[in-house]
């Protein structure tokens, strides 16, 4: 482990497969999540059950492949001596309040401060990209699962757990360390433009602070989860108002 921030040496073993980890493996994934799901889907019409069901699938599928990535991911990790979460999960209670308590500031603000620099609109997604698919509409379980289980543990343990925890014991330094792993974070985010990858990469910067600072990836973990939550209420309640 190194001293400073107890990220385990055993990352900078075999750097290119960390590199394919962070780099490759997430768009392969999350790709092929698209296309399994595209073979079995029948075309639908919006608004209508078969949307329902359609999207239920797809995050289906989506749930199942991240868990295959994180399974494949933590079996590299524990075989090369990292653990299986890349770092501790061991974690003082004060940490997780600080996480819980962080974890949507770390995402609201930023969303925030670059929401006010663009012009009215919907500015978060690419031009070409169906907005259907992330509608509270057409949220389902195994959706809510993904954004707030599945999602806040494999990006967790990819980015501030392996490309983070690499960078550091390849002596890279914290500052750049957290720089490369959120760019990275970013840009496996190819839903969205170039001003929410922004947004992105400020919630990544903040993630890989909580997780040096703290000395446990569970503490960004818990963060993300409570952050991504957050977003989910805030987004249901703008679009079902009270009356």
């Amino acid at each position: 482990m190194s001293e400073s921030y107890r990220t385990p040496l055993a990352l900078g073993r075999d750097p290119l497969v960390a590199v394919f980890w962070v780099v490759f493996a997430p768009v392969l994934f999350l790709q092929s999540s698209g296309l399994i799901a595209a073979l079995f889907l029948s075309p639908f019409e919006s608004g209508t059950e078969a949307e329902i069901d359609a999207y239920q699938f797809l995050w289906r599928v989506n749930c199942v492949v991240m868990f295959v990535w994180f399974a494949l991911l933590s079996y590299w990790s524990n075989w090369i001596g990292a653990g299986p979460f890349a770092g501790r999960i061991r974690v003082d209670m004060r940490w997780l309040v600080v996480g819980i308590m962080l974890g949507p500031a770390l995402i609201l603000l930023p969303s925030f401060i670059v929401g006010s620099l663009m012009p009215e609109g919907e500015w978060r997604y690419r031009e070409s990209f169906n907005t259907d698919i992330f509608a509270p509409h057409n949220w389902t379980l195994a959706y809510v699962f993904m954004a707030v289980v599945m999602a806040p543990v494999v990006e967790e343990v990819t980015f501030r757990g392996v490309a983070l925890g690499a960078l550091i014991s390849r002596d890279i330094g914290p500052v750049a360390a957290i720089i490369l792993s959120s760019a990275a974070f970013a840009l496996i985010h190819m839903q969205y433009s170039p001003a929410a990858m922004i947004v992105v990469f400020l919630s990544g910067v903040g993630f890989a602070i909580l997780r040096l600072v703290s000395g446990t990836v569970s503490v960004p973990i818990v963060a993300h989860a409570v952050a991504n939550a957050d977003v989910l209420v805030l987004q249901w309640l703008a679009a079902n108002p009270p009356a």
